[in-house]
């Protein structure tokens, strides 16, 4: 969002991305940038919100035609259905995703107990049967749930702080990180490939 080069701002960068051809411009704010955002008048086709728990919510009591967005960890697990509860008493919200910790270095005592993510998934694949507007599909929830599916990360391009492009979100494959995977995009990648309606669907209720 602060990004200029001379007179050029975001909104020239994502213009000139749809000049190029792309059909949908995404971006994500932290919830305390949400009012500057605002004043801004950013052009974007889809606006997340990312959100460390309820505390967050609070600073989103205006937010219009924007999803939200958590990862979860073991430090706000147990605030997941307070924010779900947020997102229901706020129809002007568009949808909330879930991702959850990936244990990269440095980061392990933020990771999920396989008890505290059993839970979770549990929770928001309930919630999802009954209406409630979470991005993530059944399919790509129960994926997540195993980590037992195969990966197609290779549809996405990863730049790296350094300005590397990578397929895939780690430099060595060999570790164990995989095993450990918290982006859902994984899971939900794997249910597109093997043709499950509701993550097909899902996915169209993005943009459209």
């Amino acid at each position: 969002m602060q990004w200029n080069d001379g007179k050029h701002t975001v909104n020239n960068l994502f213009r000139l991305a749809k000049q190029k051809g792309f059909y949908s411009i995404s971006t994500m704010i932290s919830a305390a940038d949400y009012t500057t955002w605002q004043q801004r008048k950013i052009e974007v086709d889809v606006l997340w919100v990312s959100i460390m728990g309820i505390n967050d919510c609070t600073l989103l009591e205006n937010l219009q035609g924007a999803s939200l967005y958590m990862v979860v960890n073991n430090k706000n697990c147990q605030e997941v259905p307070a924010v779900l509860a947020f997102l229901q008493q706020h129809p002007a919200v568009r949808q909330i995703a879930f991702n959850f910790h990936t244990p990269f270095d440095g980061t392990e005592h933020l990771a999920l107990s396989k008890e505290q993510r059993e839970e979770v998934i549990t929770q928001l694949i309930t919630h999802k049967r009954k209406g409630y507007r979470i991005m993530n599909s059944v399919s790509g929830l129960k994926n997540m749930l195993t980590l037992h599916f195969k990966r197609h990360c290779w549809i996405c391009n990863f730049i790296y702080c350094d300005g590397r492009c990578s397929p895939q979100c780690i430099d060595n494959l060999h570790s164990d990180i995989c095993e450990q995977c918290g982006f859902s995009m994984a899971g939900e990648m794997n249910a597109v490939f093997n043709c499950k309606p509701d993550t097909i669907f899902t996915g169209l209720g993005i943009r459209l």
